[in-house]
């Protein structure tokens, strides 16, 4: 918006950038019709997606959310679910063609405080403590080592933000395996808090989704606010050492 309208080279850069995009678009539609059918086959599965995201927006911490991030985004679709509840959201996936999606979805919505970059979700490109809430949205499933992702997201979080993790609980699908690429057959909850209490998070009571015939579960776990931050923000909260008799 800040262009001049009269600059030769920027009307041409503008030209070019509608055409990348127009190409972008249909590479993303390309993809998805030749995944669709195995992401619906496995969609069919579980509880609606709506359901799914109605529990995923339940799960956010209350109040306003200054940066989300999202692992593993995909084809951007919780971006763009939770996006009116987010000042900037930022998506990471190791697929490009996944993320030529995301970035066509984002754009055709005009979620411009969304974004996607190409990461590693063993070693994210953001400093500690860089976001209020971390989502694993049905991705530790295909993880080799999914702990390792759940301490990588725990040192992206500030003190009092929230990871969410949602994925299957155990079930005994192996085909699912093979046909969709799953390393791991759901997860225990005892694991799962497991995982959260080794990276420095409180696990919250888990929430279950039953479908036919896999159960979704949103996991959740905070980030707990030093006692000295606590005393800076609030006056009046005082750490037991501090505390004197009445």
């Amino acid at each position: 918006a800040l262009w001049p309208a009269e600059d030769a080279q920027l009307a041409a850069d503008a030209e070019r950038l509608a055409r990348f995009r127009a190409a972008r678009a249909e590479r993303a539609e390309s993809y998805f019709q030749a995944n669709a059918a195995q992401w619906s086959a496995v969609r069919s599965l579980y509880v609606d997606e709506a359901v799914v995201d109605a529990a995923l927006i339940d799960a956010l911490p209350p109040g306003p959310i200054g940066r989300l991030l999202d692992l593993g985004s995909g084809a951007g679709h919780a971006l763009a679910a939770l996006a009116d509840r987010f000042e900037e959201g930022v998506g990471v996936d190791g697929s490009r063609a996944m993320l030529d999606v995301a970035r066509a979805t984002l754009e055709r919505q005009g979620l411009a405080h969304c974004s996607v970059r190409l990461g590693d979700l063993y070693a994210l490109p953001f400093s500690p403590g860089a976001f209020d809430v971390c989502l694993a949205h049905q991705v530790l499933r295909f993880l080799d080592d999914p702990a390792a992702a759940v301490a990588e997201a725990a040192r992206a979080l500030k003190p009092g933000g929230r990871l969410i993790a949602v994925d299957f609980a155990p079930h005994a699908l192996d085909a699912l395996r093979d046909e969709h690429a799953h390393r791991r057959l759901g997860f225990e909850d005892d694991d799962m808090a497991a995982w959260f209490s080794a990276a420095g998070l409180t696990p919250r009571a888990p929430r279950r989704l039953p479908g036919d015939p896999l159960t979704m579960v949103v996991w959740t776990a905070d980030r707990a606010i030093p006692a000295e931050a606590r005393a800076a923000a609030d006056p009046l909260f005082a750490s037991p050492a501090q505390e004197t008799a009445p």
